[in-house]
């Protein structure tokens, strides 16, 4: 049976409480999205409405026939949605060998109550990668980055990863592993590999955001590092 201090159940209540505050956030964010969404059926019913594929032959149709033809038929092209690929590299290894990751995604790490900027996260089918703002200072010593994002998040994926490795449900290669690159105690990147579930990078993106919340407050404290 695990045991677990006063601080790691303390860290477990904020993170509760700050989930909850997700929750309640997004909820609220779903029900404008409904709203809005109910608008543009009404729109979509009136009689007037022409069907997005209606408009857009009769616009490449008056394009054709129109002398800026090859401008307009351009711009039709470059409007529609792509995905930004991103060619990253880092040292996976303090010093190693440098490897190359094709990241597909990217989003915000940002603070609740004001939406300040924590982090950006660099996503691909195997890796995250955090990389601290460059105006944030994140000591890599401020709790509760070992004693909760280190040793309850990733260490607890590892040791389901192990277990599984010891059942033959999963090979060596495909066990998570992770790697802190910081210089004198400020952490500069964090490199997750074999993340392989979407929950798990769901967890990962959650509770870092919170753990970096967390040392923003306390490095900020009265008494603290400046």
């Amino acid at each position: 049976m695990l045991n677990y201090s006063e601080e790691d159940i303390k860290n477990a209540a904020e993170l509760r409480d700050w989930i909850l505050k997700q929750i309640s956030d997004k909820q609220e964010e779903i029900d404008r999205l409904r709203r809005l969404l109910l608008l543009i059926d009404n729109l979509l019913k009136q009689e007037s409405f022409k069907p997005a594929s209606t408009l857009e032959r009769s616009s490449i149709n008056h394009s054709e026939s129109s002398t800026n033809s090859e401008e307009r038929q351009d711009s039709v092209i470059h409007n529609k949605p792509t995905i930004k690929m991103e060619n990253k590299k880092y040292n996976a290894a303090a010093d190693l060998n440098e490897n190359v990751s094709t990241f597909t995604e990217t989003r915000d790490l940002k603070r609740l109550k004001d939406n300040l900027l924590l982090a950006k996260v660099n996503i691909s089918s195997q890796t995250i990668e955090i990389t601290p703002e460059k105006g944030l200072f994140f000591n890599i010593d401020t709790p509760p980055f070992k004693s909760f994002f280190i040793k309850r998040i990733l260490e607890g994926m590892i040791t389901q990863d192990r277990a599984k490795n010891r059942q033959k449900q999963l090979s060596n290669q495909d066990l998570l592993n992770y790697t802190i690159n910081e210089y004198e105690g400020r952490i500069k990147k964090i490199i997750i590999n074999n993340y392989r579930e979407k929950d798990r990078l769901t967890d990962i993106i959650n509770t870092s955001a919170w753990v970096f919340t967390r040392m923003l407050e306390k490095d900020n404290a009265p008494g603290s590092r400046t």
